[in-house]
């Protein structure tokens, strides 16, 4: 497969520069994703804007952030993404085999279980989501803003996929090699 190539930050300008500025200020550095991003500024400053409003007002704690969002790699098939997570979980203070479980919607937190089918519901089904497993994260006291957030991140981190998928970065993380597509994929 063909990869799109790697814009590097320190020739980077204009735009291009101001949107790896933003993502190193985010997420720490500029991860091999946002650097084939560079070549969409445009793109990558409004993903960014995206998940900076997310992450500043959300009602959501750091590790269901993370729970979530490896389970949405999972669910696209992207190899790249649940290794960001699981060295990102491991830094917000889950555990490796919480982690794995939640590549497979899985907790041993029946509240955290709740927002993991929630989210799998939403990925698997494009959006559509059971009475059942509504009520079920209600009663673990998520609320409406909350559920409205996870369907962002979902959102956020599937078009991050995507671009996965079609621009093929080298990975910058190490491999999990627990993660198989064809078992945990969607």
């Amino acid at each position: 497969m063909l990869n799109f190539t790697q814009l590097e930050p320190a020739s980077a300008q204009g735009i291009t520069k101001e949107a790896f500025d933003e993502a190193k200020s985010q997420f720490g550095a500029v991860i091999n994703l946002f650097k084939v991003l560079g070549h969409a500024p445009n793109t990558l400053k409004g993903l960014l804007d995206f998940h900076r409003q997310l992450s500043e007002s959300t009602d959501l704690d750091k590790k269901t952030i993370e729970l979530v969002a490896i389970l949405v790699s999972a669910l696209n098939h992207c190899d790249y993404c649940v290794n960001v997570h699981m060295a990102v979980g491991l830094q917000a203070g889950l555990s490796k085999d919480e982690l794995l479980l939640a590549l497979e919607a899985k907790s041993n937190d029946i509240k955290i279980q709740s927002i993991l089918m929630f989210t799998d519901e939403v990925v698997r089904n494009r959006g559509k989501v059971s009475e059942e497993t509504l009520n079920s994260v209600y009663q673990n006291g998520f609320n409406e803003k909350m559920l409205l957030e996870i369907i962002g991140i979902v959102g956020f981190y599937t078009t991050l996929q995507y671009v996965r998928h079609v621009a093929n970065p080298d990975n910058d993380f190490p491999i999990v090699e627990e993660f198989k597509a064809h078992k945990h994929g969607a």
